[in-house]
């Protein structure tokens, strides 16, 4: 990884490529989150246990969600880099793509606690104040807090700490990219990589495991592996280099973690951050190769790009209408006519899931899609001279 990038070299992409590949990779990262979040309904899984390990890994597909956005979020910055409009802009297409779905939840949320279930009242005020999501700091939230924060009734909202983290991402970097030279842009994103398991040390030691787990410090390592990934993808010298080791990186770092996960292996399990670096940035730098057989046959299958197009929207109203799926599917349903046990739980699944990605096809016809065409009018023009 330590590859230098010339400061003058010629870009051999931009982000003004769409690769199906990455679509792949949220649809990959999406679809692991959903199994992880529904499988556990009926709490037959301990991951604690041999085999059943494996079945527990849906959290690792946020830390694929991270690579992804630091490869694409700094590619952006690294292109309109010296543009008029470099902050404006960028701040005001991230606002149209993240906040009305977030925001309009959180809305939701707030009125149904107002109007409807006036018993969650705690939700307002003190430690687990909707304040903290409001401000995209659910994570230091949870911090303050020493626990996950409470939710109102008929939403939940603990899977917003991601979000929190992506924003406070996007609050710091583009300041980093714009005054950084690419080079110690590069430098600074192996720092973050290796020292990522030293910073994951630490925060454990001094704020606790909950805490380190939905920290911003935390997931440097995630974003800065994409971010380097970035970097590289924009050289052509570079890329080609790093194109030999995506195979053998991505199968080692992949048997690793997959052992880990099958296996209760502590000590592999102390590493499982760091390994998900390797094994994330293999993913995307596969999918963002494009012309290699496992980005053809994997990422950019219909199925996985699918879920990549409305990942977002899966993201959020998967888990957000968790206690909706339990009172209508689980206990309302399932549970009375078939039963608490696996038959029960896989129809749960089935019901939850298309559930969601139902609702998330239609928020981004109805909802999403139209604010999003609000974006042509806000784009980068050419550096200035």
């Amino acid at each position: 990884m330590n590859t230098q990038v010339p400061e003058a070299a010629v870009p051999a992409h931009n982000s003004r490529q769409h690769l199906l590949g990455l679509d792949g990779v949220r649809g990959l990262a999406i679809l692991m989150v959903m199994i992880g979040h529904f499988i556990v309904v009926g709490k037959h899984l301990d991951y604690k246990v041999d085999g059943q390990r494996f079945f527990t890994s849906g959290y690792l597909g946020v830390d694929l969600f991270f690579v992804l956005s630091g490869f694409l979020i700094t590619g952006i910055l690294i292109d309109a880099k010296g543009t008029p409009g470099y902050f404006k802009v960028f701040y005001i297409r991230r606002a149209l793509r993240i906040f009305p779905l977030y925001y309009g939840l959180l809305a939701l949320g707030w009125l149904s606690v107002i109007f409807i279930t006036p018993g969650d009242k705690q939700v307002l005020t003190g430690h687990n104040s909707m304040a903290w999501y409001w401000l995209y700091a659910s994570n230091i939230g949870m911090a303050v807090k020493g626990g996950w924060l409470a939710s109102p009734t008929w939403l939940g909202l603990g899977h917003f700490w991601s979000l929190a983290v992506e924003e406070q991402f996007y609050l710091v970097w583009p300041l980093i990219v714009m005054l950084l030279p690419v080079k110690w842009l590069q430098r600074l994103c192996v720092a973050l990589v290796i020292s990522s398991p030293i910073i994951h040390a630490i925060l454990q030691n001094q704020i606790g495991l909950l805490a380190t787990y939905v920290s911003t410090l935390n997931r440097l390592g995630v974003l800065a592996a994409g971010a380097w990934l970035a970097i590289m993808w924009r050289n052509p010298d570079g890329w080609k280099q790093v194109t030999r080791w995506l195979v053998p990186v991505t199968g080692f770092f992949g048997i690793i973690l997959l052992i880990e996960r099958i296996f209760v292996i502590y000590p592999l399990a102390s590493c499982e951050s760091f390994i998900m670096i390797f094994f994330g940035a293999g993913c995307v730098g596969l999918a963002a190769n494009g012309d290699g057989a496992i980005s053809r046959f994997i990422f950019e299958s219909r199925m996985l790009r699918w879920l990549g197009k409305y990942s977002y929207g899966i993201y959020v109203y998967h888990h957000a209408l968790k206690p909706v799926w339990m009172h209508f599917f689980w206990r309302g349903w399932i549970v009375p006519t078939i039963g608490s046990g696996w038959p029960g739980t896989f129809t749960y699944m089935a019901c939850a899931t298309v559930a969601s990605l139902l609702l998330a096809w239609l928020s981004w016809k109805f909802f999403e899609s139209p604010i999003l065409s609000l974006k042509s009018r806000f784009t980068y023009r050419s550096r200035q001279r």
